[in-house]
């Protein structure tokens, strides 16, 4: 590589847009595919599917492969663009969506079904393999429809000459709309459905004698601390960018500063979105790892102990 390269390579802009980006990219793909594929394989060698939390996780698994399986064509948008079609954009756009909601869906449900199978067991057991399969399908269907606007919106457009893959918004008022159902639905509402589940378990499973399980403490705290962590900045990058349209009329000044920095920040932080996909296979293999330990002592603690996994 000649001097010239190097230096275009090392730019704060090129540093932004491509390179950290892509490194992140990089490092989901090669860890997050094989480690999702190892869950699945593990899932369907050593574990019944009538459990519906293993159903869970071999739907989580599917998802979060699903998405970073596209990683590569978009390393490759970053440093050359996109050359593959307006089609194939959509396609691509749509897929990743559809995936990532579907994981986030997957995590939601997974804390309400444990909370349900806790404490009003009944119902749960009424629901059935049948009401079972309903549900997962339909968390998919809602994960298609709350993609379905990538679908449309979705364009091959110029960035300095520069075919790119991006939504296309045909006026601020729908871009404030897509901003605010995005961090409605894929954020405030799951977050807020996983915390009030989990406290609610832990709070009133806590007055029964027969729970005693701190792997359990742990492993909750962590899928909500990792969803959190990896989450929130993108929709902070947002949140800001709603005020930013919301202030352009009365403080253009303000509005442009904000745009910029979205504008800096969104390949950064839109690839947090996929360490998430990459890291679920560990927090979900370790559950799955305390579910067989834990349901060892007997016939009664073993429903409630793998019921709480």
């Amino acid at each position: 590589m000649n001097q010239s390269n190097t230096s275009t390579l090392w730019d704060p802009a090129i540093l932004n847009k491509a390179v950290i980006p892509s490194v992140v990219l990089g490092l989901c793909f090669l860890i997050g595919v094989p480690g999702n594929i190892t869950v699945i394989v593990v899932i369907l060698r050593h574990f019944k599917l009538e459990n519906f939390t293993m159903k869970l996780l071999l739907n989580l698994a599917a998802s979060d492969i699903l998405c970073l399986i596209s990683l590569p064509i978009w390393i490759y948008d970053l440093f050359y663009g996109w050359n593959f079609g307006e089609t194939s954009c959509k396609l691509m756009r749509y897929m990743v969506f559809c995936s990532l909601y579907g994981s986030l869906l997957m995590v939601t449900l997974m804390s309400v079904q444990r909370y349900v199978q806790v404490l009003y067991s009944q119902y749960w057991v009424r629901l059935g393999g049948t009401g079972e399969r309903v549900l997962l399908v339909s968390v998919w269907v809602v994960a298609c429809v709350f993609a379905s606007y990538s679908i449309v919106q979705g364009k091959v457009l110029r960035d300095d000459q520069i075919p790119r893959c991006e939504i296309d918004y045909s006026s601020d008022g729908q871009r404030l709309a897509v901003l605010l159902s995005q961090t409605l639905l894929g954020f405030v509402i799951p977050f807020s459905v996983m915390v009030t589940s989990y406290c609610c378990l832990h709070r009133k499973v806590k007055q029964r004698t027969f729970f005693i399980n701190q792997r359990m403490k742990r492993l909750v705290v962590s899928i909500v601390v990792t969803f959190f962590i990896f989450w929130i900045p993108v929709h902070v990058v947002s949140v800001i960018e709603i005020f930013s349209i919301l202030l352009k009329s009365s403080h253009p000044a303000a509005s442009a500063k904000l745009e910029k920095f979205c504008s800096v920040s969104s390949n950064i932080l839109g690839s947090f979105s996929f360490i998430n996909s990459c890291i679920n296979p560990f927090l979900y293999a370790f559950a799955s790892r305390n579910r067989r330990q834990d349901a060892t002592p007997s016939r009664n603690t073993q429903d409630v102990s793998t019921s709480n996994l």
